[in-house]
């Protein structure tokens, strides 16, 4: 076996380039594939593949339920630690977003070890290690292989009570959707990486990627939340989406009070997108019209896929004020997203 370089003479996200395919599996994509595969049949499967929620969930019995998730990519920059918290903050995201616990976690590791030394792993293992421990789960162990790029994330065990759980369908007319995170990490890091984000903007960035969703759910618990979700892959317009056809409800997005992390609409204005922003409009682009013109930045950020990111909320118009201002009160940037209501198309996203 050959010596392996300093990760300083081979970047970690050398493989991951800021064009590349543009296509992408939404859940249209999704559905045609898993269709028949899902677990229909046991009733104590009480969230599956149906309705494509974040993790899911089996009731063992009328006060405990188990909720199991999966999630893992490679590096989206160079250091290894912080790579490894926020492959970790993503896969705990989805427990979060049912409305559970953590309690432990498994590595599930690829590792080309002819190419990186193995401290860049241990640096990614520590970095995942003391998120999950911040979560206040457990880490168990895990799975690894040898494989041409790094690649980190987690299974992810958590519990809920039945009753407790919250999924993306379940929103009324009238519901207002709360983001508990700013938008455009992926924006952000092709700037990143392209040098483009300045060093404070560049913070905030990596500030939100390791931040975990746990106050924001603390903070939900007080307020009657009738749907929720994280925001990730899909980005802002696809999640909505998904929420509003499982609610057989309608969206409407405002996209001046959202909450855009540093530098991102200026990055986006100059075409810093990431290609997985395109294969979103392609699989979303059906399902999303624009009531008057928005500017393009701003369209590409709504298909921009997140890494990590917040909670996406629905709750009750005359709530949605007091759970803005207590997410706030706890240092999120919180923002209100859009809102719910009924119409002919459900599912359908209205961007204004």
């Amino acid at each position: 076996m050959s010596q392996a370089p300093d990760i300083d003479s081979k970047k970690l996200t050398a493989n991951i380039k800021a064009g590349g395919c543009a296509a992408k599996l939404g859940s249209s994509e999704l559905a045609s594939l898993l269709g028949g595969l899902s677990g229909k049949g046991d009733e104590r499967l009480i969230a599956g593949i149906e309705h494509f929620e974040d993790a899911a969930v089996y009731k063992i019995s009328e006060d405990l339920a188990i909720i199991q998730t999966v999630d893992f990519f490679p590096p989206l920059l160079d250091d290894p630690y912080t790579f490894g918290q926020i492959a970790a903050a993503n896969a705990l995201s989805d427990v979060y977003a049912m409305g559970g616990k953590p309690v432990f976690a498994l590595n599930i590791v690829c590792f080309p070890t002819c190419d990186f030394p193995l401290s860049v792993l241990k640096k990614i293992l520590e970095g995942g290690a003391d998120k999950v421990k911040e979560a206040g789960a457990s880490l168990a162990g895990g799975h690894s292989l040898e494989a041409s790029e790094p690649v980190y994330g987690l299974s992810v065990t958590g519990l809920v009570h039945p009753s407790e759980m919250l999924t993306n369908g379940g929103a009324s007319p009238g519901d207002v959707l709360i983001l508990t995170k700013p938008i455009g990490t992926g924006v952000g890091l092709l700037g990143l990486k392209g040098e483009q984000l300045e060093a404070g903007a560049g913070s905030d960035l990596v500030s939100s990627l390791t931040e975990l969703n746990d106050v924001a759910l603390s903070v939900a618990r007080r307020f009657k939340i009738n749907a929720a979700t994280d925001v990730t892959g899909f980005g802002l317009a696809g999640h909505v989406r998904e929420m509003a056809k499982a609610s057989g409800l309608v969206a409407e997005i405002d996209t001046c009070s959202i909450e855009y992390l540093p530098g991102v609409v200026e990055l986006a204005s100059q075409g810093f997108v990431p290609a997985g922003a395109y294969g979103n409009r392609q699989s979303f682009s059906d399902f999303v019209s624009y009531i008057k013109e928005v500017d393009l930045a701003y369209q590409d950020l709504l298909f921009d896929p997140q890494t990590s990111g917040g909670l996406l909320l629905a709750v009750g118009e005359e709530q949605s004020r007091e759970l803005l201002q207590a997410l706030k009160a706890e240092g999120l940037r919180a923002s209100i997203a859009g809102c719910l209501i009924e119409g002919d198309n459900p599912g359908r996203v209205k961007v204004f």
